[in-house]
């Protein structure tokens, strides 16, 4: 294309130049200008035609994965809603206890695959019942309900302390919460831990009244996690939240 471009410019340059060619020379260069100019212009409708082409063909793929990520998140919901009806009819306690631990583990790998990177880590962080004794409550991950990257979360929320006192009035207050930058936060709220620099929490609930937890999911890295993510995050949330209230 550089090239057509050039010989386009510099064919009637030399032609006008008023030099004594020999004919044959003089009909050459104006033929070889006419063949480029003409050549320059089917080059560029043939680029913006590709380019239309690819604009299309992107169009088209954004479309498909739009369809396919909507297609697996209904198959994600059909399996959950289905859950739920297995707890809602189990006939004795210990089958629906079993059925609502297996709820639990399905929302936190679900919140970790769906959620951020390939190296998100998902959790849900329950009040110790041993806790409720002693007057200060706390809450950590219990009984392995974790799924991402390698390292379990080990961190203990105490109420006597900020970062637990700020966690369990969020999960009163039945409220999520987006921290895009854990450095960002007043230091006392900052993680003992550099394995994640942001992360998501959403209050485990049915219709805004029980909470059983805290649902969380946490990156390595700020902008690994979106605000928009939140809205998920919220959704997977209260669907364990409806599978969890059902006590009959």
């Amino acid at each position: 294309m550089g090239t057509l471009s050039v010989v386009t410019y510099v064919a009637p340059i030399v032609l006008g130049l008023g030099l004594e060619l020999p004919i044959w020379l003089a009909m050459t260069i104006m033929g070889v200008g006419v063949i480029a100019t003409v050549a320059t212009v089917i080059v560029s409708r043939r680029e913006a035609v590709a380019a239309r082409r690819d604009l299309v063909t992107a169009e088209q793929a954004a479309k498909v994965a739009a369809e396919r990520a909507r297609g697996a998140m209904e198959d994600v919901l059909t399996v959950l809603v289905h859950h739920i009806g297995e707890i809602v009819s189990a006939n004795s306690k210990s089958t629906r206890s079993q059925l609502q631990q297996q709820m639990k583990q399905a929302i936190v790998s679900l919140t970790a695959q769906l959620i951020g990177p390939d190296n998100a880590r998902a959790c849900v962080l329950e009040v110790d019942p041993a806790s409720q004794v002693t007057g200060v409550r706390e809450m950590k991950c219990l009984n392995g309900l974790w799924m991402g990257r390698a390292e379990a979360p080990r961190t203990v929320f105490r109420e006597d302390q900020a970062r637990g006192a700020s966690l369990l009035k969020l999960m009163d207050d039945r409220k999520s919460t987006f921290v895009e930058n854990v450095d960002a936060l007043d230091p006392a709220l900052r993680p003992e831990t550099d394995s994640y620099k942001t992360y998501i929490t959403a209050t485990i609930t049915a219709a805004g009244k029980d909470a059983f937890g805290v649902l969380c999911v946490d990156a390595p890295c700020p902008g690994n996690l979106r605000k928009e993510d939140v809205r998920l995050v919220e959704v997977l949330a209260r669907l364990l939240g409806a599978a969890l209230a059902v006590r009959r």
